[in-house]
């Protein structure tokens, strides 16, 4: 009896030992802070605010840089076809126009500066970086070549092209140092426009 009487302390007091050790563990491990999530929708909304707000800003300059670099090759390319075409045929015409569309050059080529962008032009006649301006050139010099009045109709294209392009990049762009240029462009390919037309 007294045998089994130890027994039993014992085994009650290995008990309380364990409920008294698991009691101190559960009193000095303190309870996991629950994290306080934001609204997910007001981060998403303000995350795509700012991402758009980049994108179009991004996409903005590109198409600048992109308007600028085509913009001075074509009126190189002006300016190309209207040399051999008018050591071809002569005329005041071609020579007359020639020399303003290296001022034109020269206008663009300033703003290609303020945008720190490289010049793409070669220093070769008919030599052009833009594939489309290459075969537009191509194609125009062996029209002209064919006779003098096929000359004065690549001028008439060439200056219905500038007049399109130069509308369409106004239309694209509210830089007024741009917009002021470009409007000058245009108005000098209207007069030389006109000045082809009268020839046909």
């Amino acid at each position: 009896m007294k045998k089994s009487t130890v027994i039993t302390a014992t085994a009650l007091a290995s008990v309380i030992g364990i409920a008294g050790v698991s009691a101190a563990v559960l009193t000095s491990t303190p309870p996991a802070p629950i994290a306080v999530s934001q609204p997910p929708q007001e981060v998403t909304a303000a995350d795509e605010v700012q991402a758009l707000e980049e994108e179009s800003t991004s996409t903005e300059t590109t198409s600048t840089e992109d308007l600028l670099l085509y913009l001075i090759e074509e009126e190189k390319l002006a300016h190309d076809v209207y040399t051999v075409l008018g050591q071809t045929w002569g005329g005041n015409t071609f020579t007359n126009i020639l020399a303003s569309e290296s001022t034109h050059q020269d206008q663009v080529l300033s703003l290609l500066n303020a945008y720190e962008l490289a010049d793409p032009r070669s220093s070769e006649i008919g030599v052009f970086v833009n594939p489309d301006l290459q075969a537009l050139y191509d194609q125009l010099i062996a029209q002209g070549l064919t006779s003098q009045t096929e000359a004065y109709k690549v001028g008439v294209l060439i200056e219905e092209t500038d007049i399109a392009d130069l509308t369409r990049a106004m239309n694209s762009t509210t830089d007024t140092s741009i917009l002021a240029t470009l409007d000058k462009l245009r108005s000098a390919s209207e007069s030389h426009l006109a000045a082809f037309s009268k020839k046909l």
